[in-house]
C-alpha cells in the first residue's frame, strides 16, 4: 500500500469537499482543467489567471472528458484542447487538496505558498502573484511543467 500522496490521472479535485461555482468561460487562450481561474470583467465570466489577477479556484474537468485530453506535461505545459468561449464549467475552491499544473524551472518545497503566474499556471510564493495556497510536494521543475498537488486557501 502507499505512504505517500498519489496524484489523480483524471481528476483535479485530490480530497475535501469543494465549493463548486459554474461559471461562463469568456476567454479561451491556454484554458484548461487544472488552471487558476479569475473573474473576467463580468461577474459571471471567467478566464485563466494571472500574476496580477485575483484568483477565484481552480478550474475543473467536464465529468464527461479526461484531463490527458487537455494538458500535457511539458516545457511550457502545453494545452491540446481548451475550453470554448460560452462554456460552462466548474470552478473549485475551499478547504480542499487539487491538482494544479506548476511552471517549469521553479523551486517548490513542501509547504512552500503556492502564487499564480501567467496562463494559469503556479510558481513559488516567493516570486510575485497572489497565493492560492500551499504546495503537499516537492516536484523536480527543471525543463518541464509539472502537476503538483496543492492545499487550496481561497
Amino acid at each position: 500500500m502507499p505512504q505517500g500522496l498519489i496524484q489523480p490521472s483524471n481528476a483535479i479535485l485530490y480530497a475535501g469537499q469543494p465549493i463548486v461555482q459554474e461559471m461562463e468561460v469568456e476567454t479561451t487562450t491556454q484554458f484548461c482543467p487544472g488552471k487558476v481561474v479569475s473573474v473576467d470583467t463580468e461577474d459571471w465570466q471567467c478566464e485563466v489567471a494571472g500574476d496580477e489577477t485575483t484568483p477565484i479556484g481552480v478550474a475543473d474537468v467536464p465529468s464527461d472528458e479526461k484531463l490527458t485530453d487537455y494538458i500535457t506535461e511539458s516545457a511550457a505545459g502545453t494545452v491540446t484542447k481548451t475550453f470554448t468561449a460560452g462554456d460552462q464549467i466548474r470552478v473549485l475552491r475551499g478547504d480542499i487538496v487539487v491538482k494544479v499544473m506548476a511552471k517549469s524551472g521553479e523551486t517548490i518545497a513542501v509547504g512552500t505558498r503556492v502564487c499564480t503566474a501567467a496562463n494559469g499556471l503556479v510558481v513559488a510564493g516567493t516570486t510575485a502573484g497572489k497565493c492560492i495556497g500551499y504546495s503537499l510536494e516537492s516536484p523536480v521543475l527543471t525543463t518541464s511543467c509539472k502537476w503538483i498537488l496543492v492545499k487550496l486557501t481561497i
